[in-house]
């Protein structure tokens, strides 16, 4: 009877028009479904979003975004690297969960990479975990806050919560200021205060930023101040 007796995974508000079949949103709605997960929350229905993807500890991360992109019925994009979107047959298979090709071995920056994704495409959202890696780190990477704040674009917690089993959308977007250390305090202070658990904590990066980040950051003010 427990099987049958589960919470609705949908417990969330979306306006934005669907934009995948119906298909999958089905398929994914009822792996949720037998997996206790929930989806909670309210969908931007900005066009162009950064979504922090929190925590970032498990491959399993990934397929639960994936998951979520098919019941939202809304493309969730990722970055891998550009061998794998290129492989035959496999890359048709990859791209077809929402991951776009960096080519890492190029010159370019990744933050003026993604900022172009974001001038190319009508409507994007763009997942990027902040820690970088699954295994646990003194520090958080910058690149996604750089991206939102050159592109124009608000920041959306995705957060996902092994402990209530659940993607969380509740935090209302936020706009980058150009203030890295104050912006990045404000992110940390409404993580703490959500309780979020990753599926091995233990993992769980530290809230800090390395100090070649601010002066990466002070170049990158500076560029985007100049454009």
């Amino acid at each position: 009877m427990a099987l049958f007796n589960r919470r609705p995974v949908m417990a969330y508000t979306n306006n934005r028009p669907p934009e995948m079949g119906k298909i999958r949103h089905y398929l994914a709605r009822f792996y949720f479904w037998l997996a206790g997960w929930q989806i909670t929350g309210d969908i931007p229905e900005d066009k162009k979003v950064v979504a922090l993807a929190i925590y970032h500890t498990s491959n399993w991360d990934g397929w639960n975004m994936i998951m979520t992109s098919w019941i939202l019925r809304v493309p969730i994009r990722w970055t891998v690297k550009i061998e794998w979107v290129n492989m035959p047959i496999l890359g048709a298979l990859v791209r077809g969960t929402g991951a776009i090709g960096i080519d890492r071995k190029a010159s370019h920056d990744t933050v003026e990479w993604a900022v172009e994704q974001f001038k190319q495409h009508e409507r994007l959202i763009l997942a990027i975990p902040p820690e970088g890696t699954r295994k646990k780190t003194a520090h958080w990477r910058t690149g996604f806050y750089w991206i939102a704040h050159q592109a124009g674009v608000p920041i959306k917690f995705a957060l996902m919560d092994y402990g209530k089993k659940q993607v969380n959308f509740s935090v209302p977007v936020i706009y980058t200021t150009g203030d890295i250390e104050a912006d990045m305090e404000n992110i940390w202070t409404i993580l703490r205060e959500s309780g979020i658990r990753g599926l091995h904590p233990e993992k769980q990066s530290d809230l800090k930023l390395r100090p070649s980040a601010l002066k990466h950051g002070e170049h990158l003010g500076k560029v985007a101040d100049e454009k």
